[in-house]
């Protein structure tokens, strides 16, 4: 042989390529066999890893925030796991009687938008700004705040062992898939100040966190595991992993990461948006793939009335008949499901005959009779939330290969301004300034993104920002970004009238290493 190493890179050559072996003197007489010297003197044996970068990030902030309790849509509640009451099987139900909830419906609402209850996402999608978080991630750490879903690609194809470190005030949840969207891994975590460490199943090929808020002290989680804090915890009376048509879900080259869980849709053509409405994509989906916690009990699908879903599991096994309730445009399949592997995750498909048919698919855990009964009074058409469960707390993670040692700073150490910020109510809407170059003079006026509802003169301030921005009292912003802004930035400003201190609103953006040259346009 030529005594070259046998490199990953060597091997996925010689699959790819066909290789041309003379059989002239391949046997002796006597039969003995002889080497064959298969001749790979032109190929390049130097093996190249590809770092682990981040795709796209993507924040859902809570509602509100106020002193007295644990935000967003209303106050944080417990829903009762399904190990506090006995398991009781429904009988088989074919027809409920008629109600009026799940008003509504994705095929008979395609023209209209939804509202939401949270404040629109902000994506990150400029590539200097993801280039950052990468590097971030793999050195001192990226700081993940709650309702943001960080997405990344770690290239584990080489069969590299990844670990992720984390600490930090919130809760968080940690998610890996294969490049099939299959889910590797899927566990909530507890806030911890005390660095702890997760390593990463092999052939996990993509990586998503997403920071939940709150502390230790607000979720009553016995130990980390798949839909720990979804399954339990919310911002209103419900809880449970899933979607609904104005649920925003954030996209993946392998799907769409919801509430507790990844979902595939088919011939949604969204995939290239940072975060969409489940709704846009749910307009074309007759298939959808749900991947969860196999922790549950019951299992709902909200659909249209003449286009009953098809199901089947993977990981739970369906213990009843489907209880059908009806409502004005909608019916919901209600199913009971218990555990069936060792797996803590599980796969649950659906298929329709229309396009739009889908409207919610909801994983719960709880007692299966109760979640019936629930279902009948309440009008479902808005199950799961989204974003941070709570609206403060940060963690900090990086990501390492191999049995390399890492010391994790504080979130505080990482970005100081944090720590000031925490106290702080907060920060209301976010505008995106796009990308700017060192030395570019920016001027904008803001007052056109403020109003007051008595004509009362508007007094702007800036709370944080670049020391090179500063802000007029009459909203005008300056900012002319030096090298030591390179990279991420953001500028708080606060409103205040006669009456007293008003919101806050962020404006962000990127600032570029260098500027670019100019060019000529058109000519011959």
């Amino acid at each position: 042989m030529t005594g070259k190493p046998i490199t990953m890179r060597r091997i996925r050559r010689m699959r790819a390529e066909p290789r041309v072996v003379s059989l002239a003197g391949l046997r002796d007489t006597d039969g003995g066999g002889k080497e064959i010297d298969i001749i790979d003197d032109d190929s390049n044996d130097e093996t190249v890893f590809e770092q682990p970068k981040v795709l796209r990030s993507v924040l859902m902030r809570a509602e509100a925030e106020s002193d007295q309790t644990n935000l967003g849509h209303t106050t944080v509640k417990t829903i009762k796991a399904a190990g506090e009451a006995p398991r009781i099987v429904p009988p088989s139900i074919a027809r409920g009687d008629p109600t009026n909830t799940l008003k509504g419906g994705v095929r008979g609402q395609m023209k209209r938008r939804h509202s939401t209850v949270n404040n629109p996402p902000t994506a990150i999608t400029e590539a200097a700004a993801l280039k950052q978080m990468s590097s971030h991630l793999l050195g001192e750490g990226l700081v993940l705040e709650s309702g943001r879903s960080t997405v990344v690609k770690l290239h584990q194809h080489d069969l590299r062992t990844f670990t992720l470190h984390h600490r930090g005030t919130q809760g968080m949840r940690v998610a890996a898939y294969n490049d099939a969207g299959q889910p590797l891994l899927d566990v909530d975590l507890l806030a911890t100040e005390e660095q702890q460490s997760i390593v990463l199943p092999l052939k996990s090929d993509y990586l998503v966190v997403t920071g939940y808020g709150g502390d230790e002290a607000l979720y009553e989680i016995d130990s980390p595991d798949a839909g720990a804090i979804s399954l339990h915890h919310s911002t209103d009376d419900t809880a449970g992993a899933g979607f609904h048509p104005r649920t925003r879900l954030v996209s993946t080259p392998v799907g769409y990461v919801c509430r507790g869980g990844m979902v595939s849709l088919s011939s949604t053509g969204l995939e290239d948006r940072p975060w969409v409405e489940a709704v846009d994509a749910l307009k074309t989906t007759k298939e959808a793939v749900f991947h969860t916690s196999s922790n549950i009990s019951t299992f709902a699908i909200v659909h249209a009335h003449d286009d009953p879903p098809s199901i089947e599991g993977n990981g739970v096994e369906f213990i009843s008949d489907a209880s059908v309730i009806q409502g004005t445009s909608l019916s919901i399949s209600i199913w009971a499901v218990k555990r069936s592997t060792d797996s803590s995750l599980c796969t649950i498909s659906t298929s329709f005959v229309e396009s739009g048919s889908l409207h919610s698919m909801v994983a719960l855990a709880g007692h299966h009779q109760e979640w019936v009964e629930f279902f009948k009074s309440r009008d479902w058409t808005t199950i799961i939330e989204e974003g941070a469960i709570c609206g403060h707390g940060e963690s900090i993670l990086h990501l390492s290969a191999g049995d390399e040692q890492v010391q994790l700073k504080r979130v505080e150490d990482v970005a100081p301004s944090l720590k000031k910020d925490r106290n702080r109510p907060s920060q209301g809407p976010r505008f995106n300034l796009g990308a700017l170059a060192v030395g570019e003079v920016v001027k904008k006026d803001l007052s056109k993104h403020a109003a007051d509802k008595e004509q009362d003169a508007i007094v702007f301030s800036m709370l944080s920002g670049p020391k090179n921005a500063s802000v007029s009292k009459d909203g005008v912003l300056n900012f002319t970004p030096q090298k030591e802004d390179i990279g991420l930035f953001e500028i708080v400003v606060q409103v205040s009238d006669s009456g007293g201190t008003g919101g806050t609103a962020t404006f962000h953006g990127t600032v570029g290493d260098e500027n670019t040259r100019p060019y000529w346009v058109g000519g011959e």
